[in-house]
């Protein structure tokens, strides 16, 4: 069993392929913009649980961490921009090398669940060893 939380409302216990790709291909920055401002995927198994927290920012794309080792996608960029996303009302900073479009978001997401664990599609680097925030 999985559970899917998203920006607003009750979570949705093992929701479809339809509603999974409505997610990832057809909500827009609008949909999480709303309530937390955030979205995530939480599985359970033996006792361990293991989780991607995932939004989505105009231009860049999807933001994706494996919770609870703060893991992101690393693609190696000239230059890091540090984008700002609000979760449940505070300021989030992330980087921008960290985005991956909508087709790599649902395939992360899919294998994910499916694996249950997560895919080697992209580089996962934690969160803290990416040199991003300057000041």
């Amino acid at each position: 069993m999985y559970l899917y939380y998203g920006p607003t409302g009750a979570p949705v216990k093992n929701p479809g392929e339809e509603f999974m790709k409505r997610i990832f291909f057809q909500e827009g920055e609008e949909y999480w913009k709303q309530g937390n401002g955030e979205s995530s995927i939480e599985i359970e198994e033996d006792w361990e649980c293991e989780s991607l927290v995932f939004f989505y920012t105009e231009p860049y794309g999807f933001f994706i961490m494996r919770y609870p080792d703060f893991l992101v996608p690393f693609q190696m960029v000239e230059k890091i921009e540090t984008i700002e996303h609000f979760v449940a009302g505070s300021p989030l900073n992330v980087p921008s090398c960290s985005f991956v479009d909508r087709n790599q978001a649902y395939q992360i997401v899919q294998q994910f669940l499916d694996d249950k664990k997560a895919p080697d599609l992209v580089e996962w680097v934690e969160l803290r060893n990416i040199d991003f925030q300057h000041d």
